[in-house]
């Protein structure tokens, strides 16, 4: 049988595993190579972010450029005589004060900076006594402002303190309100009595023009002869400002160590790529129809049955078709069994009145190293190399003989297979005028005569030797002893001796000798 694929050839899963991973190679490389450009494309411009050009971060960090600074202070002295403090004892800063005994009570309003470096700076402070009527809605019904104390000094350096003293007399203020509510006629709302501080500060601190103003209010609370001055709030002001600072941005890990890595796996997939693309050939036509075929064979390979048709089973009309898939679509649509016969690697469908076939593509060859031995094709021409000498097969005008005592001798099974002139001659010197024409050129125009060393596939890869050789073209060991002229021919074809002939040469001359190599 021919070196078509059957069902039992070994290695044919292994082979068609390679070869489908050759198809998806090829059908994909397109698409693989794309997508490697693209990965290492970007790799590179992760990477050209992350170290080439990082970029600027811009922070804003708060500092305190300067500092205005403040602070209030009172006392009450005691100008009446009681049985608790003794006359002229100073109450300062004390939460309760009685307006019997100590009516007056004085204070400070002291301020001024902080700051680094200062030029011309001016500190201004006022104290004012506010008291009004205040209604449930926070309206005001009536009001008087009285200044108590102001003061202004120039070129105040950071930490010197500017000081406004004042002084309230509680019981004349609340002697002043009831005289004006007397006056209206009436006591809407309810009185508060406060103490308005101010401070201003203009000039250059910290190196630049400032200027600011600042204003608190400090209540009074006078009620059932006592009072006291409510003061809990901060008197110093912190003036901050945002200094800018540009600095290289930060590359995360991802940028620094993918770009890098993007860029390798890239490289590293087209160098793969590549190297294997030289080493596993393109899948040729002929491959990808067999591979077609193996699709075609395990999806109708449950209605393929195997088995071996005689010769009758093939007569009749025979249609072909090019796959197994059309055959076995053909078969059931006729209703009849797809049988393969591996004798003759053949499916084959009988069905209305013909017979349909269909044969298998051949299996490409592995991808494997030759083997060195003699090999003989049907009806071609080829040469093989044996112990670095050469041997031209059947199809050659002459045979090359080797050594013997390098050729192992011809079997009985080659010998049996020879041509049935050589197989049957008992003498060498008794061969045929038909054999000796077999290596003789009769005339141009004939036909050369069937080559008697032509084998069949299964022999294709015996050796032989001298004499075999010398049997299959009907020659004796005395014929190679001088070489023949060209052109020789038989001279008769009746009988006469095979052992003389006559050569016809270009003058017109004729020789008798025996048959040579060139």
């Amino acid at each position: 049988m021919s070196g078509r694929l059957t069902e039992t050839d070994a290695g044919t899963v292994d082979d068609e595993r390679r070869l489908r991973s050759r198809v998806l190679l090829a059908e994909y490389r397109t698409a693989i190579i794309v997508a490697l450009v693209v990965l290492v494309a970007l790799g590179g411009w992760v990477s050209y972010g992350a170290y080439a050009t990082p970029g600027e971060e811009t922070s804003r960090q708060r500092t305190t450029a300067w500092t205005a600074t403040g602070d209030v202070s009172h006392a009450a002295t005691v100008t009446e005589p009681n049985t608790i403090y003794d006359e002229g004892t100073r109450l300062e800063n004390d939460p309760l004060y009685y307006t019997a005994i100590s009516p007056t009570v004085d204070g400070e309003f002291v301020a001024g900076y902080d700051a680094r470096t200062s030029d011309d700076v001016q500190v201004g402070l006022t104290v004012d006594l506010v008291y009004r009527s205040v209604g449930s809605d926070n309206t005001t019904h009536w009001s008087e402002r009285e200044r108590l104390a102001s003061t202004r000094e120039a070129n105040v350096q950071p930490g010197e303190n500017v000081t406004a003293a004042f002084s309230v007399n509680v019981s004349e203020i609340t002697a002043r309100v009831d005289e004006i509510e007397s006056d209206l006629e009436a006591s809407r709302g309810d009185t508060e009595i406060e103490l308005v501080l101010e401070r201003e500060i203009d000039g250059t601190i910290a190196g630049e023009r400032r200027s600011t103003a600042d204003s608190y209010r400090l209540t009074i609370d006078a009620d059932s002869g006592t009072y006291e001055i409510e003061d809990g709030e901060s008197y110093d002001e912190t003036h901050e400002e945002y200094e800018t600072e540009t600095v290289p941005a930060s590359v995360s890990p991802i940028r620094s160590v993918g770009g890098p890595l993007l860029v390798v796996l890239g490289i590293g997939g087209l160098a793969g790529l590549g190297y294997v693309s030289r080493r596993v050939p393109t899948p040729t036509t002929a491959e990808r129809e067999w591979l077609a075929y193996r699709d075609d064979r395990a999806e109708f390979e449950g209605v393929i049955t195997t088995m071996r048709l005689p010769d009758a089973a093939l007569e009749g009309p025979r249609g072909e078709l090019e796959t197994l898939s059309a055959l076995a679509e053909f078969g059931i649509d006729v209703g009849s069994a797809i049988v393969f016969d591996p004798e003759r690697d053949l499916y084959v469908v009988r069905g209305d009145g013909m017979v349909s076939v269909f044969e298998p593509p051949a299996k490409p060859p592995a991808a494997e190293a030759a083997d060195d031995r003699i090999s003989f094709a049907d009806d071609s021409p080829q040469s093989s190399v044996t112990d670095g000498e050469p041997i031209v097969e059947s199809g050659s005008d002459r045979p090359a003989l080797s050594d013997a005592s390098d050729t192992p001798p011809v079997t009985d099974e080659r010998a049996a297979t020879t041509d049935s002139t050589a197989a049957s001659a008992t003498d060498p010197d008794e061969a045929s005028s038909a054999d000796l024409a077999a290596t003789s050129q009769v005339d141009p125009n004939e036909a050369p005569a069937p080559d008697s060393g032509a084998m069949s596939e299964s022999d294709s890869a015996v050796e032989i030797d001298d004499d075999d050789l010398l049997g299959l073209a009907g020659l004796r060991e005395e014929d190679l002893l001088e070489p023949a002229p060209l052109g020789w021919e038989s001279r008769s074809e009746n009988g006469s001796n095979p052992d003389e002939a006559t050569a016809s040469e270009p003058g017109g001359a004729t020789a008798s000798d025996s048959t040579g190599d060139d």
